[in-house]
């Protein structure tokens, strides 16, 4: 009899030590004004003199239901009481449930406020336990643009991030529907370190996480729309059940959930203050121009490099072209890119290198180069130009009768060369030292050195005349040369398999100077009929000339269309094919 009084006694005491809770949970914190919720008080101690509160601003449907439950567990006690009410909101806003109070031992205890956001009337409302409801509560995709009132060309940033309520989980989500970016250029940023982060959404506290970065260049003025993205998220949310320890159970509902469509209102770049020289370039640029050398023989070749450094639409823009005397055949540039681009935008740089061949000796001038590019952020236009640049090349100058010089500078600065004249570039003059010994004249190695520089004169003499032929040659010495940067841009096409811009662009060039070199034609006059026709009388047969010219079809359509690796294996092994086949046909 005295072990139950001390177990009773222990019992009471450990009940009376216990922490008191009382708390109120709403099943939803946001209804319509047409729908209903619950709302429990909840006291883990049998409390005395519950008052509810008043419920301003809403109306109770039903409750109070009161419950009570009560276990023994390995000797230890716990106790639950409850209130339950349905209410119905009264008007629209921000709503307040007010505390609840109750007493326990003397002592009085009071619920936590609520705050309810009521909204105007929805289509089909659905009851205070409809689970649905509390799934479009706590999960939303929103789409962060950086700038909606772009300039043309100006990149923005679109971030997409999926925020969910701190009482709700996210076990996986299907994407049904991906952003789409017509009138954009675009690239979607890789984010392999995604991390959960604490923020808020509307004024509460949310988890989120970032799904989708991408940077876009605006391609077109006016209203441009960005397709939203689409979600179907597999979501966990509480129940109004708890388990023994207190904690809610968990049920999955899907939800769909929409970033929406976003607008876009891009701006034209002024057209007051537009320079002549402005191409496109938009963004924040340094500009130069420069060669490899400034001193060279006839004959040899210099590479100059126009570049623009900086932080804008690189692959986007056009460089502005170099300007050569007449005297200087300049072959089409080979671009060069150094592009990165991340979340603010490409930064980077991109180099045009064009390949000049002098064929005579003289001095010749580089005029300026000048480049103009619009900076968004300052919405101003700036213009830079580059220094006149020298060149000195070594070697005889052409001769003209009753002229002293063959360069002429013209009105425009451009230095032009006459046409009619003719070439010398070796001397001929020999100065011979004699060698003969007193001991060495009249042996018969005297006789067999004077004898046989007799017999190797005529052929000394005729590899210098082929030597005279070939350096007066203009026409052979670009043709050669061509040829030779045919076979290097077709060599370099092979290096970028799987790089479709540089691919391309190489394969085009040993193209292009492949036709310089067998027709003897400068690419501003590569039309598709002219260059069938010249290959015709060249002996070309048909289907060749069929083949090439898909080949040169296909480098300009892959400017605006992509192509697999496979694809352009299949036009390098083509290239190969028909050009060791034109070269069998073509008269010599």
């Amino acid at each position: 009899m005295k072990q139950v009084i001390y177990i009773l006694f222990f019992l009471i005491g450990g009940v009376s030590l216990a922490q008191v809770d009382f708390t109120a949970n709403a099943s939803r914190n946001k209804i319509a004004i047409n729908e209903r919720l619950r709302i429990e008080f909840k006291m883990n101690v049998d409390g005395d003199n519950f008052t509810p509160p008043n419920f301003v601003g809403f109306q109770v449907v039903a409750g109070p239901s009161q419950a009570v439950s009560q276990s023994w567990i390995n000797g230890a006690s716990s106790m639950s009481k409850s209130y339950t009410y349905v209410l119905k909101p009264g008007k629209t806003g921000t709503l307040s449930i007010q505390q609840a109070v109750m007493t326990y031992q003397g002592n009085e205890y009071k619920t936590i406020p609520q705050i309810i956001n009521v909204t105007g009337a929805v289509e089909t409302p659905k009851g205070p336990d409809d689970q649905s409801i509390s799934a479009d509560d706590s999960i939303h995709l929103i789409a962060e643009v950086s700038n909606e009132n772009p300039y043309l060309n100006e990149a923005i940033r679109v971030v997409y991030k999926i925020y969910v309520s701190n009482q709700t989980g996210v076990t996986g989500w299907n994407e049904l529907d991906s952003p789409k970016y017509r009138d954009f250029w675009s690239q979607n940023i890789d984010n392999r370190n995604r991390q959960v982060q604490n923020g808020t959404y509307l004024g509460e506290p949310y988890r989120y996480l970032v799904l989708r970065e991408a940077v876009l260049y605006p391609q077109k003025t006016g209203k441009l729309e960005i397709e939203p993205l689409t979600l179907d998220v597999q979501v966990q949310i509480p129940t109004n059940r708890k388990d023994f320890f207190g904690r809610p159970y968990m049920t999955t509902a899907n939800k769909t959930v929409s970033a929406g469509k976003r607008e876009i209102n891009v701006k034209n770049l002024p057209a007051l203050g537009r320079p002549a020289s402005f191409t496109g370039a938009v963004g924040d640029f340094d500009f130069k121009v420069e060669t490899d050398r400034a001193l060279l023989d006839a004959g040899e070749s210099l590479t100059a490099s126009i570049s623009v450094t900086g932080s804008g639409n690189l692959k986007l823009m056009e460089l502005p072209k170099l300007k050569a005397p007449q005297s200087l055949e300049v072959y089409d540039p080979e671009r060069k890119n150094n592009v990165r681009t991340n979340i603010y935008g490409m930064s980077g740089s991109i180099t045009d290198r064009y390949t000049v061949v002098p064929q005579y000796g003289g001095k010749y001038v580089l005029p300026p180069v000048e480049f103009s590019y619009f900076d968004p952020k300052k919405e101003q236009y700036f213009t830079e130009n580059s220094s006149e640049m020298l060149l000195v090349v070594e070697g005889d100058a052409p001769t003209t009768a009753g002229a002293n010089s063959v360069i002429e500078s013209a009105k425009d600065g451009k230095n032009i060369i006459q046409n009619n004249v003719q070439f010398v570039f070796i001397k001929i003059d020999t100065e011979l030292k004699d060698q003969t010994k007193s001991y060495f004249f009249n042996s018969t190695s005297y006789w067999a050195i004077l004898g046989g520089s007799f017999l190797l004169l005529p052929l000394i003499l005729l590899l210098r005349s082929q030597q005279e032929k070939r350096g007066s040659d203009v026409v052979g010495n670009r043709v050669r040369t061509a040829n030779r940067l045919s076979k290097r841009y077709l060599s370099k096409a092979k290096k970028n398999l799987g790089n479709h811009e540089l691919f391309y662009i190489s394969l085009e060039k040993s193209l292009h100077n492949y036709l310089k070199s067998k027709l003897h034609i400068q690419t501003g006059d590569m039309s598709k009929d002219k260059v069938d026709e010249l290959l015709s009388q060249k002996g070309g047969a048909l289907p060749t000339r069929k083949e090439f010219g898909e080949l040169l079809a296909s480098c300009e359509f892959a400017r605006y269309t992509p192509s697999s690796e496979a694809t352009m294996k299949d036009d390098y092994e083509k290239a190969g094919r028909v050009l060791n086949e034109m070269d069998k046909q073509l008269k010599k």
